[in-house]
């Protein structure tokens, strides 16, 4: 499971990154469009969905959704004992001691987690209320083809190439705690929020203390990894930080670790960081 809602695909693509305060938008045309409208609250997402497909001439898209990590709950557990036709019904029984709402009233997914060696498999369920993503999906059919709706940390996975290797991501936009992502064989295994390091989108020079201090929780990430979870050794590192600073970093890293590090390129890094989770959703899997 991927996703809380899918559709057969048609039209063009667009994706959307929904938050609390903003409606941000990544449209795959030649040049792709990149847009963001500023909301007070998720009530006012109809409005500004509908004002920007508006504005770029993009009614009748097909719309990948991806929710900002507030606005969903994530709990990791066992994985129920029970064939996958009956997780869906087993997945609220799991979780029920784990979430702050009733759960008849939300909607849940999950993504199956690397298991040590003899160990339990685990999984990562995601949450939702169930009258959001009726929000989201009346917002969206109104003016288009809604597709799927997902959390913004699965997007980012179609942003990695999909083999074997083990791909990690430091992901920042300005303002927001850093992000440390890792990938393997396709899906997203891993997730960390590293606190602390506001500083590095900031316009001063990183000291050489926040250096050494993002050194060791990357160090630390990179030993449970290897250590606990038994995952290769990772075979990448990329950076995708809002810092006018990103070269001092990436030197810094292939200095520190024995793996290739370099700042992520792509078109949604050059309109901003912050456009990833919109434009991962919407390069999604056209399958």
């Amino acid at each position: 499971m991927t996703a809380f809602f899918s559709a057969k695909p048609k039209g063009s693509r667009v994706g959307l990154l929904l938050a609390q305060d903003r409606v941000m938008l990544a449209a795959l045309q030649d040049p792709p469009i990149f847009a963001t409208r500023s909301v007070n609250s998720q009530q006012e997402w109809p409005v500004a969905i509908a004002e920007l497909f508006s504005r770029h001439g993009l009614a009748k898209s097909r719309v990948r959704v991806a929710l900002a990590a507030s606005l969903c709950q994530q709990v990791q557990i066992d994985k129920p004992a029970v064939p996958e036709a009956e997780m869906a019904g087993a997945l609220p029984w799991a979780v029920k001691d784990y979430v702050s709402e009733p759960i008849m009233q939300l909607a849940m997914d999950y993504v199956d987690l690397p298991t040590p060696p003899a160990g339990q498999a685990r999984i990562n369920v995601i949450c939702v209320p169930k009258s959001r993503i009726r929000l989201v999906a009346d917002a969206v059919n109104a003016v288009a083809r809604l597709e799927t709706i997902q959390h913004d940390e699965l997007a980012l996975t179609s942003l990695q190439e999909r083999d074997s290797r083990v791909r990690m991501l430091l992901w920042q936009a300005r303002g927001q705690d850093l992000q440390l992502l890792v990938f393997h064989q396709g899906g997203l295994c891993f997730s960390r929020q590293l606190r602390g390091f506001a500083a590095l989108t900031g316009e001063q020079e990183p000291t050489p203390m926040q250096l050494d201090s993002l050194m060791l929780e990357i160090q630390r990430s990179l030993d449970y990894l290897t250590g606990q979870l038994k995952l290769p050794e990772p075979g990448a590192l990329q950076l995708a930080i809002a810092s006018p600073f990103i070269g001092t970093l990436v030197r810094h890293m292939e200095q520190t670790f024995a793996l290739p590090v370099s700042a992520m390129a792509n078109k949604a890094v050059l309109a901003g960081v912050e456009y990833l989770p919109a434009y991962g959703a919407a390069l999604g899997d056209p399958s």
